[in-house]
């Protein structure tokens, strides 16, 4: 390049304008053929710009600052949807807690699929208003509420019937699978003793002959079987193997248990989505049905429950002649079976149910099963009192449903007591039926709070007398449960636990908690306080550091610690103590429960002096003139 030699001249304009080579003559050679004038214009230099350094203002630096702290702030919301942390014990929450509920929803954890009351109780509270105090635990405590309330709005599954409970996969896959030998023993055991509780239970869905037909067809026959049939037998063998490790202690045949529950998991999500109309088809939904209940997936066990609802109509199970043959005998059982468990899911999701009484013409029975009675309760508590248009009905109208629903209840709740009576009295050795007194005492649970919800419903009376035995309903509800948890948890067999909760707590919306937490809020009374805190404290677990936010325990224990807060803020009148209840008073525990304890060695502490041994709801409802007002209007449910 230095060697080049320089250029003597620029170009002249006309070669230039014709893009051509120019000799830089003067003139140029091109311009003497053109015979045109060849001249140069003059060109103005450029002047030559100082190179500068690229520096990086101070503004420049603020907005990279911002970013960085941006991506800090995502980097730790992202962090917290995954794992549930606790606070330094130097700064708990409230006084004497030794951590708080922080809440996060989380994908790698499977969800406990709540209610929707509960879903509607948590956001209530955290919105309301007049609970607002200025100080950080309780920004602090409403934040987390916020957070609960957004993970168990969100925490239902998409649709599909995939496990949702992955962290168990690898574990079930590996557990051995039952030998044949343990199959034909556990058989012939449920064969044995067909007359105890659990399974009478399950074969309200079929008989045992059935069942055993099913599975010597899936495990011992040779010929093809069909996807409802390997549910089905999955399904039956699953429990009684959990009945059998209950009763013997067996960890052995827990594992069994656990191998057919995770083969009827996998069955399910397999499971087409047309399939022809049969009795082994809406058995199978059925039992499919209930294991989602049992794995916290309400929604799911909707869609199970509800479907076969639609194939028992297509059947024509609901307009049976049950006098034309056994068949049709097997057949309407069934079709109570799904009528009572798809009440049951209705009343807990706020939907309607599939089928009407009035378009049900099978008879009713003398002897009709409680169960039944309990689920066409459940049905009529949706469409008279919860319903969307029920709160537009006449007040007269509402206050002869409750006092109808309440009174129907009852007899159903004096029936289990008398049972639970009879069962104490029997032989409870291993060969007799040792688990039926802790199972009762379950379904008393479950029809106490059903009995609350209904009270919940009555219209407003100012009435102090009436909102204290109101109140004693929820609390003896509490206590109940206290006792049954206790029981539950003695036969240390984590399934049971998780059954328990699922039916006795989740299966319907439990009621009796928010009714005590209302009260203790606005009495300042501390002995509900304590329920609040026992309630919340029976669901912990071993694994609870593991659990997900919306496990009932955390879920509980949040609301107990708003409660408590709320009480010692000093924002209501004191009110330490509570009035006493008088004997008519519906109680949920008397003499005999009290002597559940001998079932598992348990022991149970003394009832207090609220309890009583009438429990008689009919004093409640003379002349219909009696009924509760809820609480303050300002605690929304």
């Amino acid at each position: 390049m230095s060697n080049r030699p320089a250029i003597s001249r620029r170009s002249c304009d006309q070669c230039r304008a014709r893009k051509i080579g120019c000799d830089r003559g003067t003139p140029c050679s091109n311009c003497l053929s053109a015979r045109v004038d060849c001249t140069h214009s003059t060109v103005a230099p450029k002047p030559a710009s100082a190179r500068q350094r690229v520096l990086i203002s101070e503004q420049y630096e603020r907005k990279i600052d911002n970013i960085s702290r941006d991506v800090d702030s995502i980097k730790s919301l992202l962090a917290e949807l995954v794992t549930t942390t606790q606070p330094s014990p130097k700064h708990p929450l409230i006084p004497g807690k030794q951590s708080t509920v922080r809440v996060a929803s989380t994908d790698s954890l499977p969800s406990w699929d709540c209610s929707e009351h509960i879903v509607s109780f948590v956001k209530s509270v955290a919105q309301d208003s007049s609970l607002a105090q200025t100080n950080p635990k309780w920004e602090q405590t409403i934040s987390s509420l916020k957070s609960l309330a957004n993970a168990l709005e969100y925490s239902h599954p998409m649709p599909g019937l995939a496990s949702t409970r992955p962290e168990l996969d690898g574990h079930l896959n590996d557990l051995p699978a039952p030998p044949l030998e343990a199959i034909s023993n556990v058989l012939r055991w449920a064969r044995a003793h067909a007359t105890d509780f659990r399974i009478k239970w399950i074969c309200n869905i079929l008989p045992l002959a059935h069942f055993q037909q099913i599975c010597t067809k899936v495990h011992f026959g040779i010929d093809d079987y069909s996807e409802a049939e390997s549910i089905i037998a999955s399904s039956f063998l699953s429990y009684v193997f959990a009945e059998y490790a209950i009763v013997y202690g067996d960890a052995k045949h827990g594992e069994y248990c656990q191998s057919f529950r995770s083969s009827l998991g996998q069955t399910l999500s397999k499971l087409p989505l047309l399939l022809t109309a049969s009795l082994e088809l809406v058995a199978a939904l059925t039992l499919g049905a209930l294991y989602m209940v049992e794995e916290n997936r309400a929604t799911q066990s909707w869609t199970l429950i509800s479907t076969a609802m639609t194939l028992c109509q297509t059947l024509r199970y609901h307009q049976l002649d049950v006098s034309q043959g056994s068949n049709n005998a097997m057949q309407a059982r069934l079709f109570w079976a799904v009528y009572t468990y798809e009440r049951g899911l209705s009343l807990r999701l706020g939907r309607c149910s599939g089928i009407m009484d009035s378009q049900i013409t099978l008879p009713i029975e003398p002897d009709e099963h409680r169960a039944i009675r309990h689920g066409r309760i459940q049905g009529r508590v949706y469409d008279q009192l919860y319903r969307p248009k029920a709160p537009s009905t006449a007040t007269q109208t509402r206050a002869e449903a409750v006092n109808t629903l309440a009174n129907e209840l009852q007899l159903i709740i004096d029936e289990t007591q008398v049972d639970i009576s009879e069962a104490l009295n029997q032989d409870r050795g291993l060969e007799g039926d040792p688990m039926k007194v802790i199972y009762l005492h379950c379904d008393l649970v479950c029809q106490s709070s059903i009995l609350s919800m209904i009270l919940r419903a009555v219209p407003g009376i100012q009435d102090v007398n009436i909102h204290d035995r109101y109140v004693t309903v929820a609390r003896n509800t509490l206590d109940l449960h206290d006792q049954c948890m206790r029981l539950v948890k003695a036969c240390q067999d984590p399934l049971l636990v998780r059954r328990y909760i699922s039916w006795a707590i989740l299966y319907t919306p439990f009621f009796p908690f928010s009714i005590v937490f209302s009260n203790a809020i606005q009495h300042s009374d501390t002995d509900d306080l304590g329920r609040l805190d026992r309630f919340a404290a029976s669901f912990k677990s071993e694994t609870t550091d593991s659990d997900p936010a919306t496990h009932p325990y955390r879920v509980y224990e949040l609301l107990s610690q708003t409660a408590r807060l709320c009480v010692e803020s000093g924002a209501r009148p004191s009110r330490t103590g509570r009035t006493s209840p008088n004997p008519s008073d519906l109680t949920m525990v008397d003499d005999v429960v009290a002597n559940l304890a001998e079932v598992s060695g348990v022991e149970i502490p003394a009832c207090d002096d609220g309890y009583n041994s009438g429990f008689d709801v009919g004093d409640w409802f003379q002349n219909n003139q009696q009924f509760m007002w809820l609480l303050h209007e300002n605690i929304p449910y």
